[in-house]
């Protein structure tokens, strides 16, 4: 079949030459057509600039299937686009090379392949799920870089590469500008994506962006399918998260153990607060720094270790980003009177696992979280109801088949009433293929439901 049609070809094209004396009958050189020198210079510049960069973005491929769950504040990635392949940037001539976590998560066996077909088995060094970056490290010398940029001073309206193996094609390059900055749908407090027209597709995903001075400014990472947007991740805070991901293989965020929520007009004079700026603690975890400081709720945070508190991704975002173990000054209204409390910055997971300090087999395969204005918003629930509100549900899970829905509120756990995600975890069965007996609230009505915990 392939000799078949490489003959169709050769005589394709004996048949199309002109016979000897002659004359084509179509113009290759147009005398009245002149080029444009600034367009052959851009042109020029822009097949250098590719050259220059190629040779240090990388092609990932795992051995296993890509099932891996994405980070809560993650772009949406279509299930059925999550890519096999994925791309790389290679940070020094050592092997270090930069990718994002979802590229090789539940990875037994990675392997890198250069533009100039090398191949290296890779070791993942470090990962963080909430950013979705990944560490890997090949033994190799003398590779390639690319240099980073700083994606702070970056403009809407730049122009930019985008380099990667979309469908395992390697070493494919597509041109677009930078559209916008900030939030993406469904983005968290963590990060500011950049946002590019330039064609990204799934195998993309790791691979630079760069600017029209050779440095790489963000990390591919998401496209909203056939709508041509796509997501990377701004290289500054890969800069400022490699360190850790090297030397810890983790990142270390910070944490409170507050429970909070945005101060509207309304709020603000309720809790005599002198102005709608700052956050409101609806809840403060047991055990945790925040409560060790002090912090009550109805407190106002205004302010975290001398940074303006604005609204609850500005805290999030301060108290992530916080050495852990660091001491800061954090200042609250309170009774409308301002005072000033030290808390000890604590570390997410660590928190997260004491919360969490019940048997891991207790598995029901879903979300829930505290109820405040902007889920009871998206559920349509009143604000001032109780319980906790079902965020999302596992498919095929046990919470699943159990006919839990997102929206649902659980009012009580094995015939606890539950306000709170630590009364939540501490109130589900602790016996061995025992049940969860759950309180649902749906609408106007309840019902109970039985779930058997994934063992």
């Amino acid at each position: 079949m392939v000799a078949g049609l490489a003959a169709a070809w050769v005589m394709a094209g004996v048949g199309l030459s002109p016979a000897p004396g002659e004359a084509a009958f179509w113009t290759e050189r147009p005398g009245t057509v002149r080029e444009e020198p600034d367009l052959s210079r851009l042109n020029q510049a822009l097949v250098q600039l590719v050259k220059g960069l190629r040779p240090a973005v990388v092609q990932i491929g795992v051995q296993v299937d890509l099932g891996g769950d994405l980070p809560k504040d993650h772009p949406p990635i279509p299930p059925a686009e999550r890519p096999r392949v994925g791309s790389g940037i290679i940070l020094t001539a050592g092997g270090y090379i930069l990718t994002n976590q979802h590229v090789v998560s539940d990875a037994a066996d990675v392997e890198v392949q250069l533009v100039d077909g090398r191949k290296f088995p890779a070791k993942i060094l470090g990962r963080d799920e909430r950013t979705d970056l990944a560490l890997l490290k090949v033994e190799a010398t003398g590779l390639p870089t690319l240099a980073l940029g700083d994606s702070d001073t970056l403009n809407i309206g730049e122009l930019v590469l985008a380099i990667g193996s979309p469908f395992g094609l390697e070493d494919a390059v597509s041109l677009g500008i930078v559209s916008r900055k900030g939030r993406a749908p469904g983005g968290g407090a963590f990060v500011d994506y950049i946002q590019t027209d330039a064609s990204v597709n799934p195998g993309n995903s790791g691979g630079p962006l760069v600017n029209m001075r050779g440095e790489v400014i963000g990390i591919n990472t998401a496209v909203i399918p056939n709508r041509r947007v796509a997501f990377a991740i701004p290289i500054n805070l890969a800069k400022r998260l490699l360190p850790q991901l090297q030397a810890t293989g983790r990142v270390a965020w910070g944490f409170l153990g507050v429970g909070i929520q945005d101060l509207t007009h309304e709020l603000a004079q309720a809790v005599r607060a002198p102005e709608a700026k700052g956050v409101l603690v609806n809840n403060v975890l047991p055990g945790q720094p925040a409560e060790a400081a002090g912090v009550k709720r109805g407190d106002v945070i205004v302010g975290f270790d001398g940074t303006a508190i604005e609204n609850v991704r500005t805290l999030q975002r301060a108290v992530s980003f916080t050495p852990v173990g660091k001491a800061v000054e954090v200042q609250v209204v309170r009774g409308g009177r301002q005072e000033m409390l030290t808390v000890k910055v604590g570390e997410a997971a660590a928190a997260e696992g004491k919360a969490a300090a019940a048997p891991a087999r207790r598995e029901l395969g879903l979300t829930v979280e505290e109820l405040d204005a902007e889920r009871a918003k998206q559920f349509k629930l009143r604000e001032d109801e109780e319980g906790l509100v079902v965020t999302d549900v596992a498919k095929g899970g046990p919470a699943a088949s159990a006919g839990l829905r997102p929206g649902d509120l659980i009012r009580e756990v094995n015939r606890r009433s539950v306000r709170s995600v630590e009364g939540y975890r501490s109130a589900l069965t602790r016996e061995e293929g025992g049940l969860d007996l759950l309180l649902v609230q749906r609408g106007e009505g309840y019902l109970y439901v039985a779930v058997k915990p994934k063992t």
